[in-house]
């Protein structure tokens, strides 16, 4: 059996995953604020007690931030979550609880989840694209490239515009949308109102997306240019949206990209809040 670990800002999900793959055990627990208490200290507690009920001997933990893969380290970090750069989930976790311990990067463990067993199941070739409070992106070529830093497919950060002063995420991410339909269509409208008026034609909606898949766009069209995936995957609350989605984006890459014979595949996650966690542990499995 093995013990996947999602990090969240709000909580820390837990998954028991048995020989088959499957989840047969879920336990949530509300993240520390990692000053009176570590969360690492508290990933323990709760991994220690459900140790006693289910013997796992490998745990994956899905963390933000920039993961050292060969020490188990937290090496860079927004300002989300205090004091966690230096975090050492090895010493801390791995070794007092007597298992094997892989941690990596969130999104990169959302798309191994997808590789593995979701949307991007089997394909040797893909890019995932996780759209929420930011933009994470990670990458998959036949294995995960962790680069010279660890820090492949930190798109987010990217197309940094100095007029507007906003990187890619401030300008593409689902809550950059969602600040402005509460700024044009109404502090009440939500992003699943917004997609339904889209849907009904609405004027003032479409143009809205037309700008926001602009955004979106853009940063895809030069992630295309530089890697040429077979696949792009989309994560997030918003992929939610199917295949409305993904032709809206399909049909701005194509207007936007400069190479017309691109054939880049674009589908939507499906494994959910699941993905990270089945993703954690994916690498102590022979596919």
């Amino acid at each position: 059996m093995f013990l996947g670990v999602d990090i969240g800002g709000t909580t820390i999900k837990f998954a028991v995953i048995d020989k088959e793959y499957k989840i047969i055990h879920h336990e949530v627990c509300d993240t520390p604020d990692n000053i009176s208490l570590r969360i690492e200290d508290e990933i323990y507690r709760v991994a220690k007690e459900i140790k006693e009920n289910y013997n796992y001997n490998k745990i994956g933990i899905s963390a933000a931030g920039v993961i050292d893969t060969n020490n188990m380290t937290v090496i860079s970090a927004g300002p989300t979550i205090k004091n966690y750069i230096g975090t050492d989930f090895k010493k801390s976790v791995g070794d007092k609880l007597g298992v094997g311990i892989y941690v990596d990067n969130d999104v990169n463990c959302a798309l191994l989840g997808e590789q593995w067993l979701g949307g991007a199941k089997g394909l040797d070739e893909v890019f995932c694209l996780a759209l929420g409070t930011g933009i994470g992106g990670a990458y998959y070529l036949d294995k995960m490239p962790q680069g010279s830093c660890f820090g492949v497919g930190e798109i987010g950060k990217s197309l940094y515009d100095k007029a507007t002063d906003t990187s890619y995420e401030q300008r593409a991410s689902t809550i950059a949308l969602e600040n402005k339909v509460k700024s044009i269509l109404g502090e009440d409208v939500s992003v699943i109102e917004f997609f339904d008026r889209c849907k009904a034609n609405d004027k003032e909606a479409l143009e809205l997306m037309e700008e926001w898949s602009t955004h979106l766009a853009e940063g895809i069209v030069n992630m295309l240019l530089i890697l040429d995936p077979k696949c792009v995957i989309l994560g997030g609350a918003v992929s939610k949206q199917g295949d409305y989605l993904v032709n809206i984006i399909e049909n701005k890459v194509k207007e936007l990209n400069p190479i017309k014979t691109n054939q880049t595949k674009f589908v939507v996650a499906s494994l959910g809040n699941e993905a990270a966690l089945y993703g954690a542990v994916s690498v102590f499995v022979e596919k």
